[in-house]
């Protein structure tokens, strides 16, 4: 049987310290080297994710920004974007702006990736605001009125980080726009809560759909964290989780895996593939 395997990477692949082991690399690519598919699927945008995984030799393309795009980490370009209708964008942005807050757009064309925010506030988010995206985005602007944003290009994703009280009030207005869908979920590394708005067509259930076809593959292998990784969990065949997981997501995975300071995907890789390690 065919299969394909996908991990997550914040809290899953990628130990505490943001990056992939040297040994977790090295008992992947020996995987690769003996037939296995392997992908990721991240919440990260290509550039905040491409330079950390330079070690692994993927062979199949990744799904980031929860299913926005496809991108060949080997070539380094986007192979697909599912993008947000206008008139849904300028609901969200309404909807931040109702409960006293902003949000960054990301859109997409020709060019590649560009940022936009109408806020300067909104600089203090500087996981969005990095020196990566200013160094690989096509753009990363302030705008001095948020109607400007939805006319730079397609708009593809809207985001950004504040406390959960903060943001579930903007949750409750996201649940009554048609055409997108969300997700909220708890940052590992800050403590603080991400809302992340995108096509209610883009999901990393509906990317790892696209992959099985690209692959031929007949069952699929998902390692996964945290809630937004729920959507491929439920469709895959297999499901695995890190002990460092949600329990929540600990309650719905087939089995519990080592920690990810201590290579638990590579460590369940190297076991089901047969590597002397």
């Amino acid at each position: 049987m065919k299969s394909l395997y996908v991990s997550d990477l914040d809290g899953t692949l990628f130990n505490k310290k943001k990056r992939i082991s040297d040994r977790s690399a090295d008992i992947i690519n020996r995987c690769i080297e003996k037939g296995m598919q392997f992908s990721v699927a991240t919440a990260r945008m290509p550039y905040g994710c491409d330079y950390r995984l330079k070690d692994l030799h993927m062979n199949v393309p990744g799904i980031v920004t929860n299913g926005v795009f496809l991108y060949d980490f080997q070539s380094e370009e986007i192979i697909s974007a599912e993008a947000v209708p206008v008139s849904a964008v300028q609901k969200v942005i309404r909807a931040f702006k109702d409960c006293g807050m902003s949000c960054f757009l990301y859109t997409y064309d020709s060019r590649g990736i560009s940022i936009y925010y109408d806020e300067k506030r909104m600089e203090e988010q500087t996981q969005y605001y990095s020196d990566r995206a200013l160094q690989k985005c096509a753009e990363v602007t302030f705008t001095k009125k948020a109607e400007e944003m939805v006319q730079k290009g397609d708009p593809v994703y809207l985001t950004c980080t504040g406390t959960e009280e903060e943001l579930k009030p903007v949750c409750r207005k996201m649940d009554e726009i048609e055409e997108i869908k969300y997700s909220f979920y708890l940052n590992i590394y800050n403590g603080m809560y991400c809302l992340e708005v995108f096509s209610a067509h883009a999901s990393k259930k509906n990317a790892l759909k696209k992959l099985m076809k690209i692959t031929g593959s007949e069952e699929l292998v998902v390692f996964g964290d945290n809630f937004n990784d729920l959507s491929m969990i439920e469709i895959a065949d297999r499901s695995y989780a890190p002990m460092n997981a949600l329990p929540e997501i600990k309650k719905v995975v087939d089995r519990v895996l080592p920690d990810c300071d201590h290579d638990g995907v590579a460590a369940f890789l190297a076991e089901e593939w047969g590597l002397n390690v």
